[in-house]
């Protein structure tokens, strides 16, 4: 896989809980403006990576980098203070806020954040800019219809693309995205595949896609990264891996062969 100090680096990472073994020494490089899948069985241990790299759990041994600085030991709560935003394989937003506001409150530089600075003319335009970007994403997922509806009576589907939008409001420079397509109705999956090739490619965000869901990571993953048995077994371009005999064998079977 690409290597290098930008994006997000994870380095000979081992975990384990108690006495059950997870994975050890790996490695895994998230370069900037690209997306890096990981792909594997339930209990591979994709989404501990995911919470390794938040801060929720501690290493057993291994380091993570981003942007070429330590991340290691940051408490969750600080994470984003490093640039690192994730989403979920559930649905987490504001249900009684609208769609639009809960895009509204991601977005950095809130004018309430500085009671000096709220009653002013720059806080003002900053507002304004905010809702013409937050109305921006909504769009760019045809959901600029429901912006004014409280998100807790959308179907899951919208509920979990809204999710997927604030976390690219948040403007992370790293972004983890834990099963964006799970649950999400199969009409809505192109949607899901057009957020993650338009809005999480832009800006130089480093992304780590963890799905479950194969023809999803063909569309828009860069790299892919296998993990199984408490191993990396196949890295490298999608193309390559997802062809690979022993990924075939191993994962996907036989009908991607094809």
């Amino acid at each position: 896989m690409t290597s290098g100090n930008e994006g997000l680096r994870i380095d000979r990472l081992a975990m384990n809980f108690g006495g059950v073994f997870v994975f050890e020494d790996v490695s895994i490089d998230i370069p900037p403006g690209k997306v890096t899948a990981c792909i594997g069985p339930n209990g591979a241990g994709k989404t501990t990576i995911i919470n390794l790299v938040c801060g929720v759990f501690a290493p057993k041994s291994g380091d993570i980098y981003v942007g070429g600085k330590k991340l290691t030991g940051v408490k969750p709560h600080d994470t984003v203070r490093h640039g690192v935003c994730r989403s979920f394989q559930d649905v987490r937003i504001f249900p009684y806020l609208t769609a639009l506001e809960n895009l509204l409150v991601a977005m950095p530089g809130q004018a309430g954040e500085s009671l000096t600075g709220l009653f002013t003319s720059a806080a003002r335009a900053q507002e304004r800019a905010n809702r013409e970007k937050a109305h921006e994403l909504l769009g760019a997922v045809a959901l600029k219809g429901v912006a004014d509806r409280p998100a807790g009576e959308l179907p899951f589907g919208q509920q979990k693309l809204i999710s997927l939008l604030r976390a690219v409001a948040t403007e992370a420079k790293v972004l983890l995205l834990d099963e964006p397509a799970a649950g999400v109705e199969n009409d809505l999956v192109p949607r899901v595949i057009d957020l993650i090739r338009g809005l999480v490619k832009a800006g130089g965000r480093a992304t780590f896609l963890v799905e479950h869901n194969v023809d999803l990571v063909r569309e828009v993953a860069d790299q892919v990264c296998v993990l199984q048995g408490g191993h990396i077994i196949a890295a490298g371009a999608a193309d390559t891996v997802l062809g690979d005999e022993t990924v075939i064998r191993e994962y996907l079977g036989r009908v991607y062969n094809a």
